[in-house]
């Protein structure tokens, strides 16, 4: 008998990898407008920590299935090198192959995750962190993941409002990677869908509630995206961590649980995953023909992600860690 999926969790992991494409492709005026800033230092960033709780509810279920973990961990390794070499041309430059400089730079690449595959990344690392912790209680689970998260959201608001009286760390805290990784942001979230899976939380809570909760979470993330928009935070630093990021990101997964509607088949699911992985590369190619930042490339990159998913799940029928 077919595995019996989640239709409504696999449609919103549709609506937020396009909600992904649209951030990247700057909508609305981007930075520069309170509506553009809202959605992208905002509404849209939930995106990547509910791929993040899906991942750790999923996690649970194949550990307490009795699934071997190295399984899960190799599947992902090589989806991850698979889309590190698709996207190599736009990070491994051929006349510095040759130098210390050149190799340390595409190490430094495969450890970070080249501009999107981040999340890979951050998946495997907190995987491995929430596999090591797996028998501990709940409480230490959720102190440990509160704590990875106050730290990446301390760098994340001290990057943009505060200069660190180290100048060394005042560098360091100006990449993404500082914050943006496993540990910080991977590890958290994930932890989160493990708990909410251990305690079966999705079959406890009603309706009522859950939207209740994501209406409170939704204004309070409209609030402070606002507040940073009016502060005017550096327009050219994006927020990757919220104070209400956690708030809003259960609620979000846990409207699509409580909404359950039984499915056999995958397919959006697997549409969510290649309009995620090739959506940069139609970014990147429209900008390069003269395209400029905005709706319209919204649109393209949008049509073209989705056209180009069907020719990407045929291909992970053969080579299953393409998707």
């Amino acid at each position: 008998m077919p595995k019996l999926l989640n239709g409504n969790l696999d449609a919103l992991k549709v609506a937020l990898a396009i909600a992904v494409v649209a951030l990247h492709c700057k909508i609305l005026g981007g930075n520069d407008t309170a509506i553009g800033y809202m959605l992208g230092n905002g509404l849209f960033r939930v995106a990547v920590p509910v791929f993040f709780i899906i991942n750790g509810y999923y996690l649970f279920h194949t550990l307490s299935e009795g699934h071997s973990f190295g399984t899960w961990f190799k599947r992902g390794l090589w989806m991850y090198l698979f889309w590190m070499l698709v996207y190599s041309p736009f990070y491994v430059d051929p006349a510095t192959l040759g130098s210390l400089k050149g190799v340390l730079g595409i190490i430094k690449s495969l450890l970070i995750g080249y501009f999107h595959l981040w999340y890979l990344v951050g998946m495997l690392g907190g995987g491995l962190i929430l596999y090591a912790l797996r028998n501990s209680a709940t409480p230490t689970l959720m102190t440990l993941a509160l704590i990875a998260y106050a730290i990446g959201l301390t760098l994340q608001y001290a990057r943009v409002y505060y200069v660190l009286p180290d100048p060394l760390l005042q560098h360091f805290n100006q990449n993404d990677y500082a914050a943006r990784n496993f540990l910080f942001m991977g590890f958290p979230f994930m932890c989160m869908g493990f708990v909410l899976a251990r305690h079966q939380v999705p079959q406890k809570v009603t309706r009522p509630w859950v939207w209740g909760w994501l209406v409170a979470g939704t204004a309070l993330m409209l609030a402070e995206s606002y507040i940073n928009y009016s502060l005017r935070a550096k327009p050219q630093v994006y927020f990757d961590f919220m104070f209400s990021l956690p708030v809003l990101t259960p609620a979000l997964f846990l409207l699509a649980c409580v909404y359950f509607r039984a499915s056999t088949r995958n397919t959006a699911a697997k549409v969510s995953s290649a309009v995620y992985y090739i959506h940069p590369m139609f970014i990147l190619g429209a900008l390069a023909a003269g395209m400029a930042y905005g709706n319209l490339l919204a649109l393209v990159v949008i049509a073209l992600a989705l056209a180009a998913a069907p020719v990407l799940i045929l291909l992970s029928k053969r080579v299953r860690f393409v998707l």
